[in-house]
């Protein structure tokens, strides 16, 4: 498979954070780009929602701020992403 090069410049905080985080899951920012890319072409898009909409005054699970928040199913939603993400990716990776 010949292989091709993206460079992105980011801020070096955002960078040392999502590192640290990607370490634990076990997995480097290439895999996690690599992750995202294979999600993106199997839904056809963007694989989460963006939105311009503030979330309810619900509790919800802070991300960017507090500006999204989760579905109430979120843990199902997560565990069948997980299960997709695994399936296309260690497949297409092989």
């Amino acid at each position: 498979m010949q292989q091709s090069l993206i460079q992105i410049r980011v801020d070096r905080p955002l960078k040392e954070d999502v590192s640290a985080i990607f370490a634990s899951l076990g997995i480097d920012i290439s895999t996690a780009v690599r992750m995202f890319l294979q999600r993106c072409r199997r839904v056809k898009g963007i694989p989460f929602a963006l939105t311009m909409q503030d979330p309810p005054a619900s509790p919800r699970i802070g991300i960017a701020k507090g500006k999204w928040a989760f579905p109430a199913d979120w843990e199902a939603q997560d565990k069948a992403l997980d299960a997709e993400i695994a399936r296309d990716f260690y497949a297409d990776s092989l």
